[in-house]
Protein backbone atom coordinates (compact mmCIF):
# COMPACT_ATOMS: atom_id res chain seq x y z
CA UNK A 1 0.00 0.00 0.00
CA UNK A 2 2.92 2.25 0.75
CA UNK A 3 4.60 2.06 -2.46
CA UNK A 4 1.27 2.48 -4.38
CA UNK A 5 1.09 5.45 -2.55
CA UNK A 6 4.89 6.72 -2.92
CA UNK A 7 4.13 5.70 -6.87
CA UNK A 8 1.12 8.05 -6.89
CA UNK A 9 3.11 11.23 -4.96
CA UNK A 10 5.64 10.63 -7.37
CA UNK A 11 3.05 10.36 -10.81
CA UNK A 12 1.37 14.01 -9.49
CA UNK A 13 4.74 15.53 -8.89
CA UNK A 14 5.87 14.74 -12.22
CA UNK A 15 2.41 15.42 -13.70
CA UNK A 16 2.28 18.95 -11.69
CA UNK A 17 6.10 19.41 -13.08
CA UNK A 18 5.18 19.26 -16.57
CA UNK A 19 2.17 21.07 -16.38
CA UNK A 20 4.33 23.86 -15.19
CA UNK A 21 7.28 23.54 -17.82
CA UNK A 22 4.28 23.61 -20.30
CA UNK A 23 2.51 26.48 -19.41
CA UNK A 24 5.74 28.31 -19.08
CA UNK A 25 6.64 27.40 -22.95
CA UNK A 26 3.54 28.37 -23.48
CA UNK A 27 3.85 32.60 -22.10
CA UNK A 28 7.43 31.77 -23.41
CA UNK A 29 6.21 31.98 -27.13
CA UNK A 30 3.28 34.71 -26.37
CA UNK A 31 5.72 36.78 -24.75
CA UNK A 32 7.82 36.82 -27.67
CA UNK A 33 4.99 37.37 -29.91
CA UNK A 34 4.63 40.35 -27.85
CA UNK A 35 7.92 41.58 -28.22
CA UNK A 36 8.10 41.02 -31.98
CA UNK A 37 5.02 42.95 -32.41
CA UNK A 38 6.27 45.89 -30.34
CA UNK A 39 9.58 46.37 -32.10
CA UNK A 40 7.65 46.33 -35.38
CA UNK A 41 5.28 49.13 -34.33
CA UNK A 42 1.89 47.12 -34.33
CA UNK A 43 1.46 48.04 -30.61
CA UNK A 44 -2.12 46.94 -30.33
CA UNK A 45 -1.66 43.61 -31.05
CA UNK A 46 0.89 43.53 -28.97
CA UNK A 47 -1.02 44.53 -26.33
CA UNK A 48 -3.28 41.67 -26.56
CA UNK A 49 -0.60 39.52 -26.40
CA UNK A 50 0.95 41.04 -23.24
CA UNK A 51 -2.82 41.08 -21.60
CA UNK A 52 -2.38 36.96 -22.01
CA UNK A 53 1.07 36.87 -20.81
CA UNK A 54 -0.08 38.96 -17.82
CA UNK A 55 -2.95 36.98 -16.94
CA UNK A 56 -1.66 33.83 -16.64
CA UNK A 57 1.55 35.65 -14.73
CA UNK A 58 1.97 39.68 -13.88
CA UNK A 59 5.64 38.87 -12.70
CA UNK A 60 6.80 37.29 -16.19
CA UNK A 61 10.08 38.88 -17.18
CA UNK A 62 9.22 42.63 -18.16
CA UNK A 63 5.81 41.93 -19.20
CA UNK A 64 4.17 44.92 -17.45
CA UNK A 65 6.63 47.51 -18.47
CA UNK A 66 6.57 46.49 -21.95
CA UNK A 67 3.12 46.57 -21.89
CA UNK A 68 2.94 49.84 -20.23
CA UNK A 69 5.13 51.49 -23.29
CA UNK A 70 3.18 49.89 -25.58
CA UNK A 71 0.28 52.30 -23.87
CA UNK A 72 2.40 54.88 -23.81
CA UNK A 73 3.22 54.77 -27.52
CA UNK A 74 -0.34 55.17 -28.34
CA UNK A 75 -0.43 57.80 -25.98
CA UNK A 76 -2.30 55.92 -23.58
CA UNK A 77 -1.02 57.78 -20.69
CA UNK A 78 -2.55 56.71 -17.53
CA UNK A 79 -2.78 52.80 -18.44
CA UNK A 80 1.15 53.29 -19.18
CA UNK A 81 1.73 54.82 -15.91
CA UNK A 82 -0.78 52.45 -14.28
CA UNK A 83 1.19 49.86 -15.55
CA UNK A 84 4.55 51.43 -14.05
CA UNK A 85 3.36 51.41 -10.94
CA UNK A 86 1.61 47.25 -10.83
CA UNK A 87 5.12 46.53 -12.06
CA UNK A 88 6.90 48.49 -9.06
CA UNK A 89 4.43 47.15 -6.32
CA UNK A 90 4.92 43.50 -7.68
CA UNK A 91 9.24 43.63 -8.76
CA UNK A 92 10.05 46.90 -6.85
CA UNK A 93 11.59 49.62 -8.85
CA UNK A 94 13.48 49.31 -11.45
CA UNK A 95 15.50 51.56 -14.26
CA UNK A 96 12.90 50.67 -16.88
CA UNK A 97 9.84 51.19 -14.64
CA UNK A 98 10.91 53.98 -13.02
CA UNK A 99 11.38 55.91 -16.64
CA UNK A 100 8.07 54.64 -17.99
CA UNK A 101 6.14 56.13 -14.51
CA UNK A 102 8.47 59.14 -15.32
CA UNK A 103 7.48 59.58 -19.02
CA UNK A 104 3.85 59.15 -18.76
CA UNK A 105 3.90 62.11 -16.14
CA UNK A 106 5.49 64.13 -18.18
CA UNK A 107 2.88 62.98 -20.76
CA UNK A 108 0.22 64.09 -18.71
CA UNK A 109 2.04 67.87 -17.23
CA UNK A 110 2.81 66.08 -14.14
CA UNK A 111 6.50 67.62 -14.60
CA UNK A 112 7.48 67.10 -10.51
CA UNK A 113 6.90 63.46 -10.54
CA UNK A 114 7.87 63.26 -13.56
CA UNK A 115 11.10 64.45 -12.76
CA UNK A 116 11.18 62.92 -9.62
CA UNK A 117 10.62 59.51 -11.15
CA UNK A 118 13.42 59.88 -14.06
CA UNK A 119 15.99 60.95 -11.69
CA UNK A 120 15.38 57.60 -9.66
CA UNK A 121 15.58 55.86 -13.12
CA UNK A 122 18.83 57.69 -14.14
CA UNK A 123 20.38 56.71 -10.46
CA UNK A 124 19.05 52.86 -10.48
CA UNK A 125 20.54 53.30 -14.65
CA UNK A 126 23.28 55.77 -14.56
CA UNK A 127 24.88 54.35 -17.92
CA UNK A 128 21.37 54.48 -20.31
CA UNK A 129 21.74 57.61 -21.73
CA UNK A 130 17.72 57.33 -22.70
CA UNK A 131 17.23 58.07 -19.18
CA UNK A 132 19.12 61.71 -19.33
CA UNK A 133 17.50 62.67 -22.64
CA UNK A 134 13.67 61.82 -21.36
CA UNK A 135 14.69 63.75 -18.52
CA UNK A 136 16.58 66.37 -20.41
CA UNK A 137 13.17 66.92 -22.57
CA UNK A 138 11.21 67.52 -19.75
CA UNK A 139 14.01 70.04 -18.21
CA UNK A 140 13.27 71.68 -21.52
CA UNK A 141 9.53 72.06 -21.66
CA UNK A 142 9.69 73.53 -18.41
CA UNK A 143 12.64 75.80 -19.46
CA UNK A 144 15.05 74.72 -17.18
CA UNK A 145 17.60 74.96 -19.32
CA UNK A 146 21.06 74.88 -17.59
CA UNK A 147 19.80 71.40 -16.42
CA UNK A 148 18.37 70.36 -19.49
CA UNK A 149 22.18 70.90 -21.30
CA UNK A 150 23.89 68.80 -18.07
CA UNK A 151 21.54 66.21 -18.91
CA UNK A 152 21.87 66.30 -22.84
CA UNK A 153 25.96 66.97 -22.02
CA UNK A 154 25.21 63.83 -19.90
CA UNK A 155 23.53 61.43 -22.38
CA UNK A 156 26.18 62.43 -24.75
CA UNK A 157 28.88 60.51 -22.88
CA UNK A 158 27.06 57.72 -22.34
CA UNK A 159 26.68 57.74 -26.10
CA UNK A 160 23.73 59.14 -27.27
CA UNK A 161 24.17 61.05 -31.16
CA UNK A 162 20.73 62.66 -30.88
CA UNK A 163 21.61 63.98 -27.41
CA UNK A 164 25.37 65.39 -29.24
CA UNK A 165 23.05 67.38 -31.79
CA UNK A 166 21.06 68.73 -29.10
CA UNK A 167 23.91 69.61 -26.87
CA UNK A 168 25.30 71.83 -29.80
CA UNK A 169 22.57 73.20 -31.06
CA UNK A 170 20.95 74.11 -27.98
CA UNK A 171 23.70 74.95 -25.42
CA UNK A 172 26.63 75.00 -27.68
CA UNK A 173 28.43 72.64 -26.10
CA UNK A 174 31.48 70.84 -27.07
CA UNK A 175 31.50 67.76 -25.09
CA UNK A 176 32.38 63.97 -27.13
CA UNK A 177 31.55 60.29 -26.79
CA UNK A 178 33.82 59.66 -23.84
CA UNK A 179 36.41 57.25 -25.65
CA UNK A 180 39.54 55.27 -23.51
CA UNK A 181 43.05 56.74 -23.09
CA UNK A 182 45.86 55.13 -22.76
CA UNK A 183 48.42 57.16 -21.34
CA UNK A 184 51.81 55.63 -20.75
CA UNK A 185 53.70 57.15 -18.01
CA UNK A 186 57.54 57.95 -17.79
CA UNK A 187 59.01 55.85 -15.57
CA UNK A 188 59.96 57.47 -12.04
CA UNK A 189 63.66 58.51 -11.02
CA UNK A 190 65.39 56.31 -8.37
CA UNK A 191 67.62 57.36 -5.59
CA UNK A 192 70.06 54.75 -7.30
CA UNK A 193 69.79 56.34 -10.56
CA UNK A 194 72.36 59.30 -11.88
CA UNK A 195 70.65 62.82 -12.74
CA UNK A 196 72.15 63.38 -16.66
CA UNK A 197 72.73 66.88 -15.91
CA UNK A 198 75.32 66.11 -13.59
CA UNK A 199 78.53 65.11 -15.32
CA UNK A 200 81.29 65.66 -12.87
CA UNK A 201 82.15 62.02 -11.21
CA UNK A 202 83.69 64.04 -7.92
CA UNK A 203 80.08 65.43 -7.19
CA UNK A 204 78.48 62.78 -4.57
CA UNK A 205 75.38 65.68 -4.55
CA UNK A 206 73.87 65.71 -7.97
CA UNK A 207 71.79 68.47 -6.12
CA UNK A 208 74.17 70.87 -5.74
CA UNK A 209 75.61 73.00 -8.45
CA UNK A 210 79.13 74.70 -8.44
CA UNK A 211 78.59 78.38 -7.41
CA UNK A 212 81.06 78.96 -10.28
CA UNK A 213 78.84 77.73 -12.88
CA UNK A 214 76.64 79.78 -14.77
CA UNK A 215 72.77 79.65 -14.92
CA UNK A 216 71.22 79.35 -18.35
CA UNK A 217 68.29 82.36 -17.94
CA UNK A 218 65.08 82.20 -19.01
CA UNK A 219 65.15 83.46 -22.44
CA UNK A 220 61.87 85.65 -21.51
CA UNK A 221 63.84 87.34 -18.28
CA UNK A 222 65.64 90.80 -19.60
CA UNK A 223 68.96 91.25 -18.65
CA UNK A 224 70.35 94.67 -16.64
CA UNK A 225 71.19 96.22 -19.87
CA UNK A 226 68.87 94.55 -22.19
CA UNK A 227 65.92 96.03 -24.18
CA UNK A 228 63.37 94.22 -26.29
CA UNK A 229 63.47 94.28 -30.28
CA UNK A 230 61.14 96.00 -32.11
CA UNK A 231 59.51 92.68 -32.87
CA UNK A 232 58.90 91.49 -29.17
CA UNK A 233 57.29 94.43 -28.51
CA UNK A 234 53.37 93.78 -27.18
CA UNK A 235 52.47 97.35 -27.35
CA UNK A 236 51.49 99.31 -30.11
CA UNK A 237 54.24 100.08 -32.59
CA UNK A 238 53.03 103.56 -33.53
CA UNK A 239 52.43 104.90 -29.85
CA UNK A 240 54.24 102.37 -27.44
CA UNK A 241 52.18 103.21 -24.25
CA UNK A 242 48.93 102.54 -25.91
CA UNK A 243 48.61 98.24 -25.24
CA UNK A 244 47.48 96.23 -28.60
CA UNK A 245 43.92 94.39 -28.00
CA UNK A 246 44.60 90.67 -29.25
CA UNK A 247 41.37 88.72 -29.82
CA UNK A 248 41.88 85.81 -27.81
CA UNK A 249 38.11 84.05 -28.12
CA UNK A 250 37.91 80.66 -29.41
CA UNK A 251 36.55 80.50 -32.75
CA UNK A 252 33.49 78.23 -33.18
CA UNK A 253 34.00 74.70 -34.42
CA UNK A 254 31.55 73.31 -36.67
CA UNK A 255 31.22 69.35 -36.78
CA UNK A 256 30.38 68.09 -40.11
CA UNK A 257 29.71 64.68 -38.68
CA UNK A 258 27.07 66.46 -37.16
CA UNK A 259 23.76 67.65 -38.55
CA UNK A 260 22.88 71.45 -38.11
CA UNK A 261 19.65 72.52 -36.59
CA UNK A 262 18.07 72.86 -40.29
CA UNK A 263 14.06 72.77 -40.31
CA UNK A 264 13.52 73.55 -43.86
CA UNK A 265 10.30 71.37 -43.84
CA UNK A 266 9.49 69.16 -47.23
CA UNK A 267 5.88 68.68 -47.50
CA UNK A 268 4.18 66.35 -50.11
CA UNK A 269 0.61 65.26 -50.57
CA UNK A 270 -0.28 61.51 -50.13
CA UNK A 271 -4.15 62.15 -51.53
CA UNK A 272 -6.47 64.07 -50.79
CA UNK A 273 -7.01 62.91 -47.27
CA UNK A 274 -3.28 63.16 -46.38
CA UNK A 275 -0.46 65.20 -46.64
CA UNK A 276 3.06 64.48 -45.05
CA UNK A 277 5.63 67.31 -43.45
CA UNK A 278 9.37 65.90 -42.61
CA UNK A 279 11.66 68.08 -40.96
CA UNK A 280 14.52 68.98 -38.10
CA UNK A 281 18.24 68.44 -38.51
CA UNK A 282 18.63 68.63 -42.35
CA UNK A 283 15.93 65.77 -42.79
CA UNK A 284 13.41 68.84 -44.64
CA UNK A 285 16.37 68.45 -47.41
CA UNK A 286 17.21 64.85 -47.44
CA UNK A 287 15.64 63.20 -50.45
CA UNK A 288 13.26 60.40 -50.01
CA UNK A 289 13.53 57.19 -51.82
CA UNK A 290 10.47 55.21 -51.36
CA UNK A 291 7.02 56.42 -49.42
CA UNK A 292 4.85 53.51 -48.44
CA UNK A 293 1.46 53.20 -49.52
CA UNK A 294 -0.69 54.48 -46.86
CA UNK A 295 -4.62 54.82 -46.45
CA UNK A 296 -5.52 56.55 -43.91
CA UNK A 297 -9.17 56.73 -43.08
CA UNK A 298 -10.86 59.76 -40.41
CA UNK A 299 -13.76 61.63 -39.65
CA UNK A 300 -11.78 64.46 -37.68
CA UNK A 301 -8.74 66.60 -39.10
CA UNK A 302 -5.70 67.04 -37.14
CA UNK A 303 -2.28 66.39 -37.39
CA UNK A 304 -0.37 62.83 -35.62
CA UNK A 305 3.19 63.97 -35.34
CA UNK A 306 5.91 61.27 -34.86
CA UNK A 307 9.43 61.63 -34.07
CA UNK A 308 11.93 60.27 -36.16
CA UNK A 309 15.16 58.96 -36.31
CA UNK A 310 17.17 58.64 -39.65
CA UNK A 311 20.58 56.13 -39.85
CA UNK A 312 23.43 57.01 -42.53
CA UNK A 313 21.84 54.31 -45.18
CA UNK A 314 18.48 55.90 -45.10
CA UNK A 315 16.49 53.81 -42.73
CA UNK A 316 13.97 55.19 -39.75
CA UNK A 317 15.33 53.98 -36.88
CA UNK A 318 13.48 55.34 -34.17
CA UNK A 319 9.33 56.16 -34.47
CA UNK A 320 7.82 57.89 -31.58
CA UNK A 321 4.19 59.51 -31.17
CA UNK A 322 4.94 62.96 -30.20
CA UNK A 323 1.85 63.76 -28.60
CA UNK A 324 2.78 67.85 -27.72
CA UNK A 325 3.02 68.67 -31.82
CA UNK A 326 -0.48 66.72 -32.46
CA UNK A 327 -3.98 67.19 -32.13
CA UNK A 328 -5.40 63.62 -32.70
CA UNK A 329 -4.44 60.88 -29.97
CA UNK A 330 -6.65 58.51 -31.38
CA UNK A 331 -5.09 54.73 -30.83
CA UNK A 332 -5.56 53.37 -34.37
CA UNK A 333 -3.75 56.42 -36.28
CA UNK A 334 -1.34 56.78 -33.96
CA UNK A 335 -0.33 53.04 -34.28
CA UNK A 336 -0.83 53.50 -38.40
CA UNK A 337 1.16 56.85 -38.22
CA UNK A 338 4.24 54.97 -36.55
CA UNK A 339 4.23 51.92 -38.88
CA UNK A 340 4.40 53.96 -41.93
CA UNK A 341 6.27 56.08 -40.70
CA UNK A 342 9.36 53.01 -40.12
CA UNK A 343 8.44 52.19 -43.44
CA UNK A 344 9.97 55.59 -45.18
CA UNK A 345 13.23 54.95 -46.97
CA UNK A 346 15.78 57.85 -47.48
CA UNK A 347 19.05 58.29 -49.25
CA UNK A 348 21.52 57.83 -48.31
CA UNK A 349 23.26 60.62 -46.36
CA UNK A 350 26.27 61.72 -44.61
CA UNK A 351 25.44 61.67 -41.33
CA UNK A 352 25.26 58.73 -38.74
CA UNK A 353 21.96 59.91 -37.59
CA UNK A 354 19.33 62.35 -38.19
CA UNK A 355 16.18 63.03 -35.95
CA UNK A 356 13.32 65.23 -36.53
CA UNK A 357 9.47 64.98 -36.98
CA UNK A 358 7.14 63.58 -39.53
CA UNK A 359 3.90 64.79 -39.30
CA UNK A 360 0.50 63.22 -40.98
CA UNK A 361 -1.97 65.96 -41.75
CA UNK A 362 -5.05 64.14 -41.71
CA UNK A 363 -8.28 66.00 -43.38
CA UNK A 364 -11.35 63.93 -42.11
CA UNK A 365 -14.07 62.31 -44.56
Amino acid sequence: MKNIVSLMVVFLGFTFSLSAQVLDEEIGFVYVKAEYLCETGRYEEAITQYNQVIAKDPKYKDALVHRGQAKYALAAYKGAKNDAIQSIDLNGIQGESAALLGRAFGAMNEFGPAISSLSAAVSLDSKNYKFYEWRAGLYEVNGQMLKACQDYESAVLHGSQMAEVKARNLCGSRVKPKTEVVVNTPPTQTDNQTDPGNTDPNNTNPGNTNSNTEVPKDPNQLGENEVLSDGQQEGNPTNPTVPVHVDDSEPEIIDESLPKNDNTVNSFTIDEDLSIAISGQELGIRKVKEVPSILILADENGKVTINICVNKEGVVTTAEFNGSLSTIAKKSLVSLAIRKAKEFEFERGKYDSQCGIMVFNIKGS
